[in-house]
C-alpha cells in the first residue's frame, strides 16, 4: 500500500486508511509525501530548506504514528517535486495507491488525485471518510464484461471482510427517447422497457453466479447515478468500478464512468486498473 499524503487531517485519513487495507491483506505501507518547490514563491533558500525539514519530520511522526498502531510494516518516505508525477514512480512497485479526494473542497476530487486516478498503473483508492475499520459494505458497478469482472475480483481483495458485496449494473435510458421520436406509442415503450430489465436482470445474475455471496441489482439510469444511488440506499463505505469498460477503446486510460464517480460517489471510490495499451507518442 502507498499512502499519498499531505499534511493535513486528511492526510492522516488517506494513512490510516492505507493501514487498515494492509491489516486485511497482509500487506506493509509506505507514506509519501512530496515537497513542492518554492522558488516561484520566492520563498528565500533558508526558510524553504526549514519548511522542508518540518515535512520530512511530520511525515516521519504520521508513519510511527500508523506503525504503533498494528503491526502493520510501515515506512515513510520523502520525495521533492510534483507530487502526482513522485507517486506515479513510486507506484510502480505498488499494488494499490491510496489518496484523498481534496483538501480544499468537500464533495468533489481534486485536481492531483484525479491526476493519480486517471494515470497510475495500479489500483486507486480515493478515501473520503474517516476510517473505522476495514471495508464492511461494497458495491461494484459492472457491465457484464469481463473488465468490469476484475473490478469485482479487485473488490473482494480490498475488503476480504466485506459483510455485503452489492453488485450493480446501470441499464441505460437513451433508447427510450429513440422510440418515442421513431414513433412509437408510450404502451410499446413501456413493454420494451419490462422486457429490456427483465433480460437484463437474467444477464447481471449470470454475470454473478460466479460470486454467490454478491447481491444484484438492476437499475435504469445512467451509471453514475444509480451506482451512486445504490451506495447511498446500501450506506456502503465502498464503492469500486473498473478504470475503463466494455465500451471503451484499450487506448482509454480512464473511462467516463470511473471519472465521473471521482465526484459523485457518496463514500470511498476504488478505481481497479483495466490495462490498457496507451503509448505515449
Amino acid at each position: 500500500m502507498l499512502a499519498a499524503i499531505d499534511l493535513t487531517p486528511l492526510g492522516r485519513r488517506v494513512a490510516d486508511r492505507a493501514r487498515l487495507l494492509a491489516e486485511e491483506t497482509a500487506g506493509a505501507v509506505t507514506v509519501i509525501h512530496t515537497v513542492e518547490a518554492a522558488t516561484e514563491s520566492f520563498v528565500p533558500d533558508a526558510i524553504a530548506h526549514l519548511l522542508a525539514d518540518h515535512q520530512a519530520e511530520e511525515t516521519r511522526s504520521l508513519a510511527d504514528w500508523c506503525s504503533n498502531r498494528s503491526d502493520v510494516p510501515v515506512e515513510a518516505r520523502i520525495t521533492k517535486g510534483s507530487p502526482s508525477w513522485e507517486v506515479g514512480r513510486a507506484s510502480r512497485n505498488a499494488d494499490v495507491v491510496v489518496v484523498g479526494s481534496s483538501t480544499h473542497e468537500t464533495g468533489v476530487t481534486g485536481a492531483t488525485a484525479r491526476r493519480m486516478a486517471e494515470t497510475l498503473r495500479c489500483d486507486v483508492v480515493v478515501v473520503r471518510r474517516q476510517p473505522r475499520q476495514g471495508y464492511r459494505r461494497v458495491v461494484v458497478g459492472v457491465d457484464l464484461s469481463e473488465a468490469s469482472a476484475q473490478a469485482v475480483e479487485h473488490a473482494m481483495q480490498l475488503a476480504p471482510n466485506a459483510n455485503e458485496l452489492t453488485v450493480v449494473f446501470a441499464l441505460p435510458t437513451r433508447f427510450e427517447s429513440f422510440m418515442s421520436d421513431a414513433g412509437m406509442f408510450s404502451e410499446e415503450i413501456d413493454l420494451a422497457r419490462k422486457r429490456r430489465t427483465e433480460a437484463a436482470e437474467e444477464a447481471t445474475a449470470s454475470f454473478a453466479e460466479r460470486w454467490p455471496e454478491a447481491r444484484v441489482v438492476v437499475m435504469s439510469g445512467p451509471a453514475p447515478e444509480v451506482i451512486s444511488e445504490i451506495a447511498r440506499s446500501r450506506s456502503a463505505d465502498l464503492v469500486v468500478v473498473g478504470s475503463r469498460g466494455a465500451n471503451a477503446t484499450r487506448m482509454v486510460l480512464l473511462g467516463s464512468v470511473p471519472s465521473a464517480l471521482l465526484d459523485a460517489s457518496p463514500c470511498d471510490l476504488a478505481i481497479a486498473r483495466i490495462q490498457s495499451d496507451f503509448r505515449r507518442p
